[in-house]
């Protein structure tokens, strides 16, 4: 069995064909590998599944679109997410903020916890996340999640958010981990008993 085509590699393969069953074979394969992440960002976005399920498909016919046109000068992975980020904020621009109690992109699959283990998890990311809204901005939240749950490389979060100070998201993510941390020792927002 062959290892699993890089993205790179499905990109060069569609555009070395893009009409051939082998290059429309490769977009697919890139687009399918790409849906469920592109869908987990626009729910974290917009918070309502029928908008996720609705953005995400926008996205995905301009990754589609831009595809003849994608110049290896960064990740895929960067230039995918640069495409989705610029959506998401043309569509944050005309629709309602987000609501913060749907926000549920930092829950992460365990390998079956049993229902107190469970419990206390939820707990725990519940509190994160009401120190994260309470306390760092939108950049921060995005670039916090892209480093933690995506498991981006700080150059590829510097691309994608288009920060352009000298240090890059670097000191982005210091700064948001200290205001976490800070908010986190303090208590967040409503918590009893902190």
């Amino acid at each position: 069995m062959s290892e699993p085509r890089t993205d790179l590699e499905l990109v060069q393969t569609y555009q070395a064909a893009p009409e051939s069953a082998h290059g429309r074979g490769a977009e697919r394969e890139l687009l399918q590998r790409w849906r469920s992440r592109i869908h987990a960002w626009c729910w974290r976005v917009v918070g309502e599944r029928e908008e996720a399920e609705d953005l995400a498909q926008e996205c995905l016919l301009l990754v589609h679109r831009a595809l003849p046109r994608f110049e290896p000068r960064a990740a895929v992975s960067s230039w995918i997410y640069a495409i989705v980020r610029n959506r998401c904020l043309a569509a944050l621009r005309r629709t309602r903020p987000r609501r913060a109690e749907e926000e549920e992109w930092l829950v992460l699959e365990d390998d079956a916890p049993g229902p107190a283990e469970s419990f206390e998890r939820r707990e725990r990311e519940e509190r994160v996340l009401a120190a994260m809204r309470a306390s760092l901005s939108p950049l921060e939240q995005t670039a916090l999640w892209l480093k933690a749950y995506e498991g981006m490389a700080v150059k590829d979060i510097t691309r994608v958010l288009a920060i352009e100070e000298e240090s890059g998201a670097r000191a982005l993510l210091q700064t948001a981990r200290r205001k976490l941390r800070a908010a986190l020792e303090r208590g967040a927002p409503g918590e009893e008993g902190s």
